[in-house]
């Protein structure tokens, strides 16, 4: 008799389904004291210094890389404290540091994201810096962008472009 049967886990599933539940109660639970930490570490700063601490990457799981760009790389990740998807965009200073023309181009996108608030528009929830990137996090919006889609697709019709754009 095997020890699975012993305390009654065996339900006829395949030793396969058993690792992936295992592993999933496992990270759920590791992401929960990951949560319960950081909700210790938020509390004792406010106590001691009277305001909210400020945002690192500690704040953050990461995960798979979902678009690169001219500056830097967009990661999915997610919100230790409230589960919220996220896109992390991470910019290397050194390549704002290389001319005042990206570094402008950088604050501006910034500047502009911060001002707009627009259903159809990403809103941007928060910006800080680590030694080496500047990281904007934004709300997920899974999909894919336009120019996928546009070459995905092939030409759109007016009536889709109308909808799009409208």
């Amino acid at each position: 008799m095997c020890s699975r049967d012993r305390v009654g886990i065996h339900s006829g599933s395949s030793d396969e389904e058993e690792r992936k539940t295992f592993s999933t109660k496992s990270l759920t639970l590791m992401a929960e004291e990951q949560r319960l930490e950081l909700i210790k570490y938020i509390q004792n700063y406010f106590k001691t210094y009277r305001e909210s601490p400020p945002t690192t990457l500690d704040f953050y799981n990461l995960g798979k890389l979902i678009g690169k760009g001219a500056f830097g790389k967009v990661l999915l990740g997610t919100h230790k404290l409230t589960g919220a998807s996220v896109a992390i965009k991470t910019i290397d200073k050194d390549a704002m540091r290389k001319s005042e023309h990206n570094k402008r181009k950088v604050f501006q996108e910034i500047y502009i994201l911060k001002k707009i608030r627009h259903p159809n528009i990403v809103r941007i929830l928060e910006v800080f810096e680590s030694s080496k990137h500047v990281l904007i996090v934004t709300e997920y919006c899974g999909g894919g962008d336009l120019l996928h889609f546009v070459k995905k697709k092939g030409r759109l019709t007016e009536a889709e472009a109308k909808l799009i754009f409208k």
